[in-house]
């Protein structure tokens, strides 16, 4: 397992979160526009869509945690993949993450290619397969790391050599692994995008995306994306981000920890072939997650024999939450059919082996032996 980011800097940022009163919680600013005594040399801060002090904070926080220049907040995760996706032109080509995220796929299909930018999803854990779908049109690669649902693995340092080399830019989608168990950017990505929603906000009681770009380049031109399109993270969401990154390094080793014991117990009931978690030793990514990652994360994924005894499993949680969320306190299974890869159509899902039997589960804060005891009685038969 490689050396562990510091906690410390979850909650101490280079950006000090009041200059004029001293206080230690950035506070809340609502303001729409600002006093401009000199008209002629603006203030940092003049209108609410172009930059705000409390979303402004939380954004430097990002860049800091995940080593970039810059970091941009938006109003959801999938309003930051829009900002990265304007990125490119008509005729351009993407090779996307073949099991990420239904989301992902809807905007493309459905709003992006209607401008002319194509997609090939792809294995990003598979060279060959990458090299063979390439094209002389291909501008940037998307990896959505850990993969949803199946939690796939990809070299993020092997990835992003490839694609340099053939001039091509690198976005790692790392919301599942978060920047305490993952920093993309140091590992060769030029952009990390995150639905702050999930773990970082880690209550859910917020919606919010980031982007944290390496390059001042494209730091600059997302900018000017997220200005003119104005897709922005409010002030109180911005505050309630940036209050869930202080307290993300306690809650993702708890939630980790309860993800291991329950993929362990699952896999001895289920079979390790039917339990997808990278931090036990059958899962293929095993090696590789300990190459590149600071642990294992909170998210796992399983199959039952069909979809009747899934229908019969939600039935019966009494603890976990049934859900499309993630990422919160509570355990929320979710069902990708249902969920998560809802936008496919039943094609794309039975190529990408999502069926009714599937189950994905973010395990949250509670005690791992009630977690277990829940889905123990939950799958026995009636």
């Amino acid at each position: 397992m490689s050396e562990s980011t510091s906690d410390t800097r979850f909650i101490h940022h280079r950006e000090t979160p009041d200059l004029t009163h001293g206080a230690i919680v950035a506070p809340i600013y609502r303001a729409t526009t600002y006093h401009q005594p000199d008209p002629w040399q603006p203030p940092l801060y003049d209108y609410a869509r172009s930059g705000n002090p409390t979303r402004h904070h939380f954004e430097e926080a990002m860049a800091e945690l995940e080593g970039g220049v810059r970091g941009l907040a938006f109003a959801s995760g999938m309003a930051a993949l829009t900002a990265f996706f304007l990125l490119f032109e008509t005729g351009d080509h993407l090779l996307v993450t073949r099991d990420c995220q239904g989301g992902t796929q809807r905007v493309l299909r459905g709003v992006f290619q209607r401008f002319g930018l194509s997609v090939t999803y792809v294995n990003t854990d598979d060279m060959a397969a990458m090299e063979s779908a390439r094209t002389r049109k291909t501008a940037a690669v998307l990896v959505e790391n850990f993969s949803n649902p199946f939690l796939r693995i990809t070299d993020i340092a092997q990835v992003s050599q490839w694609a340099h080399h053939h001039g091509l830019l690198v976005a790692v989608d790392n919301t599942f692994i978060t920047p305490y168990l993952q920093n993309p950017l140091t590992l060769g990505a030029d952009v990390v995008v995150h639905s702050a929603t999930k773990m970082i906000g880690g209550h859910s009681d917020l919606t919010a995306g980031v982007i944290v770009a390496k390059d001042p380049l494209w730091a600059e031109r997302l900018y000017f994306i997220q200005n003119a399109c104005g897709g922005v993270l409010s002030p109180d969401d911005a505050y309630l981000a940036a209050r869930g990154l202080s307290t993300l390094p306690v809650r993702m080793r708890q939630a980790s920890a309860g993800a291991q014991a329950l993929a362990e117990w699952l896999s001895q009931q289920l079979g390790p072939q039917n339990v997808y978690y990278p931090g036990l030793a059958s899962h293929p990514g095993h090696q590789r997650c300990q190459r590149q990652m600071r642990g294992y994360g909170q998210m796992l994924t399983f199959r039952l024999p069909n979809q009747a005894a899934v229908q019969a499993f939600v039935g019966r949680l009494k603890v976990a939450s049934v859900g499309a969320g993630f990422g919160g306190v509570e355990t929320i299974v979710s069902l990708p059919e249902l969920h998560c890869h809802a936008a496919l159509t039943v094609e794309e899902r039975t190529a990408r082996a999502i069926g009714g039997d599937v189950v994905r589960v973010s395990v949250g804060l509670e005690e791992p032996a009630d977690l277990i005891q829940d889905f123990e009685q939950a799958m026995a038969a009636d």
